[in-house]
């Protein structure tokens, strides 16, 4: 008696736990997830019977394999697959009822071939170098690029090589990837050079851009002349006294260095030795509108020569001692002495150092002109 009333129990726990399933799919009707589907070739879809559990046996069918197949599935959910342009209904059989999904399949659409029109990412690039050795001195515009890196868009096609050329090709480098760069800055005489970037694709056809560059050190000494002749010049000087005062500048802001030659050290460290000096002095004036150079003569020691003529300025560098010697090498010149001896007239200013004093020299009778000299001498 006791076994029979274990098995009844045991029949009606099993129907309560049934009982919600039985219910809620006799409440749910089954139905295909869409009656309609509009598909692409190649793409795969997966269409369900709803209302009915996952497991159910339930057999799909296509009626057009060749449109659209059954690439898998199992129970109340199949995965279909668009095979080509065309309609084809897909049929899901449950418990004899059957349910169906009209598929429509579209063509792909063609894809245009890319456009292959190729194009560097600029076509005028300007650079601005500055040493290492000078970053500590310049304070310069973070906005100018030290380097730049070519791009090629608008094709697949690789780019095969990469050339800078021009007058100016050996101041910059670049690299397989298009990294430009430059190797040192344009002097001061030249304060700007310029350059092409070639990039040649695989299949030949060549791609260029303008460059140039600039030196921040040419900029930075470009900015201290104009604020000395803006606080020290007036229009009202002569060229003598400009000059005069361009020296007494040098003097008075630099130090003596001996075996530092470079003029642009006079105005970036306050340093460097008599022939620096005397380039500082001839830029200087240069920048002034005076025709004006400095001599080369590595013994002319704290002198400074500024050659001007009537109308135009001699680059002739001759020796700065009043010796009858420098006056026979003057002569010895040839043809630049005949075309100049009846113009020339000759000043020389010291200018390295910290000094004081300024001495006018008697002035000396020269073929042709007057010549007038000034020295400073140096406090130790």
């Amino acid at each position: 008696m006791r076994r029979k009333s274990r098995i009844m129990i045991l029949f009606a726990l099993a129907f309560l736990l049934l009982a919600p399933g039985i219910t809620a799919e006799a409440k749910a009707k089954p139905k295909l997830a869409a009656k309609k589907k509009t598909m692409t070739v190649g793409q795969t879809y997966k269409l369900k019977l709803k209302g009915v559990s996952g497991r159910a046996k339930v057999k799909w069918k296509t009626g057009k394999k060749s449109v659209v197949s059954i690439a898998g599935g199992k129970g109340n959910t199949v995965t279909l697959k668009a095979k080509k342009k065309g309609t084809a209904v897909v049929t899901a059989a449950y418990k004899k009822k059957k349910y169906k999904c009209r598929i429509t399949v579209r063509a792909k659409k063609k894809e245009e071939p890319a456009a292959d029109s190729p194009v560097l990412s600029s076509r005028d690039v300007t650079l601005y170098y500055l040493a290492d050795e000078e970053k500590d001195y310049i304070k310069y515009d973070s906005s100018h690029l030290r380097e730049y890196r070519f791009r090629v868009t608008g094709t697949r096609k690789e780019v095969r090589d990469w050339k800078v050329t021009g007058k100016g090709a050996g101041y910059f480098k670049i690299t397989d990837y298009g990294l430009l760069q430059m190797h040192f800055g344009p002097a001061y005489v030249e304060p700007c050079v310029t350059a092409t970037v070639t990039a040649t694709l695989e299949d030949g056809r060549k791609l260029t851009a303008a460059v140039r560059a600039y030196s921040e050190l040419n900029i930075y000494i470009d900015t201290v002349f104009t604020d000395f002749e803006r606080q020290y010049i007036t229009s009202a000087m002569t060229q003598k006294e400009k000059a005069e005062k361009a020296a007494w500048y040098i003097s008075t802001t630099s130090d003596y260095e001996l075996y530092n030659n470079n003029w642009w050290d006079i105005f970036l460290k306050g340093k460097g030795d008599c022939m620096a000096s005397r380039y500082a002095l001839q830029y200087m004036c240069n920048h002034m509108g005076i025709k004006a150079a400095a001599c080369g003569n590595l013994n002319a020691h704290g002198k400074t020569l500024i050659m001007q003529t009537a109308g135009f300025m001699s680059l002739l560098p001759v020796s700065m001692n009043q010796s009858p010697g420098s006056m026979e090498f003057m002569k010895s010149v040839g043809r630049h002495w005949r075309r100049w001896r009846k113009k020339i007239i000759l000043t020389w200013i010291t200018s390295a150092g910290r000094y004081y004093g300024l001495e006018r020299k008697r002035s000396i009778t020269m073929e042709g002109g007057e010549g007038f000299g000034f020295y400073i001498r140096r406090i130790s």
